[in-house]
């Protein structure tokens, strides 16, 4: 499965209740993947690790939110200056391709652009704690008007790349939700056997189309998941796994051939 645009955000954590939280939810409805950092790093996880190489560099787009709290962050500053050599390295000196800076005021615009004078431009984005919808409309065009001046062609090409990003954000927003649902399922009812699971799994309907391809899906050692329907919910239910061998593949798990021999043996009462 691919992935639509990310983004991350440097910020101070003071920040983060109050400013960040709001504008994450705000971008994720709008079809932008934000890497956050109380969301994407779990328990034992490397910090610098996780923040250096899993988010900013891996990031399309890096958001800097400059506020009172953020000017006083030493963590806010080390991100600035990684991010910065990353870009000095490509040659950016002057245009600064995947950095939007965001100001919380005018006055911290002052104060930026005295230490760091090549992160403020003409374009002063503005996002206070209370934030308009224009403001916050203002910062998603600039959001995939970075994305998009990096993917290069012309306006057809980037309208296509829009709406597959799009596509691909709603396809794990999904998948997210059918894993949240499982684990509420399994929560609530972890004393249900095999066979209930399994007929939970067929009332949903959730994995119709993988049903209805179970010949192909039990003929072959992998297939190609584009050509089967309902792939996605059926690697969620852990009915089939990514090939070790191929990534552009999957296989049919353990789980996957005693759902479709409980399946073949009871399908009339279904």
């Amino acid at each position: 499965m691919g992935q639509s645009i990310l983004v991350f955000i440097s910020h101070s954590s003071d920040d983060k209740e109050s400013l960040i939280e709001p504008i994450f939810k705000d971008l994720e409805d709008c079809f932008i993947n934000v890497w956050l950092d109380r969301r994407r790093i779990v328990p034992g996880e490397n910090l610098r690790k996780s923040i250096f190489r899993d988010g900013l560099d891996k990031a399309d787009v890096v958001l800097i939110f400059f506020t009172r709290n953020s000017l006083k962050s030493s963590w806010v500053d080390r991100e600035i200056k990684h991010v910065l050599r990353d870009e000095n390295k490509k040659g950016n000196d002057f245009d600064l391709k995947k950095i939007i800076s965001i100001f919380d005021s005018q006055e911290t615009y002052h104060q930026i652009n005295e230490r760091y004078p090549e992160l403020t431009d003409n374009l002063l984005h503005l996002m206070p704690e209370d934030y308009s919808k224009v403001q916050l409309g203002q910062l998603i065009s600039a959001i995939w008007s970075k994305y998009l001046s990096l993917q290069g062609g012309d306006i057809e090409t980037q309208r296509q790349l829009l709406s597959k990003d799009k596509e691909l954000f709603q396809r794990d927003k999904d998948i997210q939700a059918l894993h949240a649902q499982i684990n509420e399922l399994q929560s609530q009812n972890s004393s249900k056997s095999q066979v209930d699971e399994f007929r939970e799994f067929v009332k949903s309907g959730k994995i119709a189309g993988f049903i209805n391809g179970r010949n192909k899906v039990l003929t072959y050692g992998s297939i190609d998941p584009e050509t089967i329907p309902h792939i996605a919910e059926a690697r969620a239910f852990g009915l089939i796994e990514t090939h070790d061998k191929n990534i552009n593949r999957v296989i049919v798990t353990e789980k996957g051939r005693e759902f479709f021999k409980w399946y073949i043996l009871n399908e009339s009462d279904l």
